[in-house]
């Protein structure tokens, strides 16, 4: 029986995609924020990447070679949960270090979201193990947990940010209610823009 090649088999291997779950907020509130990234850009100056980004709250990302799956398992969960008011509480600066800043706004209950990424995207569970364990063994690391927000930019540098005597401008208030979850992929690996996959309806 002749033998596979499976260096031709490799030729034709599978697209794996990355898929990015969030929630998108309602037209009004993406326009504010869009109004407020030119207000910040008219200040400091901001990269395309930021003044082009459209608003949302990221839930978190995953891979697989198709939609299906993905679709599947997010409208699992998203029929057992009903639809939710999201509320916005100002603005918020997050610190990575003293190397950049990210202006971005506060949600004020993030639970409710927190609760949907658990469901979403569960913790693996360790199983427990009998054998006598080491100092050289690696420690299982816990889930981060996320938090939610509106990023307006982010990854400014310091010193830029710090030109900013005033974010009282940034302190808006707002609601919308959150009634679904949107999917969107693009290929592994690469720095393209998300197409859209699906939007699914809480508790449909």
């Amino acid at each position: 029986m002749a033998k596979k090649n499976t260096a031709q088999l490799s030729l034709f291997a599978e697209t794996v995609y990355e898929y990015f779950i969030l929630l998108s907020p309602s037209d009004p509130i993406k326009e504010e924020v869009d109004r407020m990234k030119e207000l910040l850009h008219g200040m400091i100056g901001l990269e395309p990447f930021n003044r082009n980004s459209v608003a949302h709250v990221s839930l978190f990302k995953t891979e697989a070679v198709e939609n299906g799956p993905v679709v599947r398992q997010v409208k699992k969960i998203a029929s057992a949960v009903a639809p939710f008011t999201i509320t916005l509480a100002g603005h918020e600066v997050l610190k990575h270090g003293g190397v950049s800043r990210t202006l971005c706004l506060k949600i004020e209950d993030p639970e409710p979201i927190n609760k949907l990424v658990a469901l979403l995207n569960p913790a693996p569970q360790t199983k427990r193990s009998y054998r006598q364990t080491s100092i050289l063994d690696k420690r299982t690391r816990a889930k981060k947990i996320i938090h939610p927000h509106i990023t307006i930019a982010r990854s400014i540098p310091t010193a830029d940010f710090d030109r900013v005597d005033d974010l009282s401008a940034f302190d808006i208030s707002g609601e919308w209610l959150c009634d679904r979850i949107t999917i969107l992929r693009r290929i592994a690996g690469s720095t393209g823009h998300f197409s859209p996959v699906s939007e699914v309806v809480l508790g449909g």
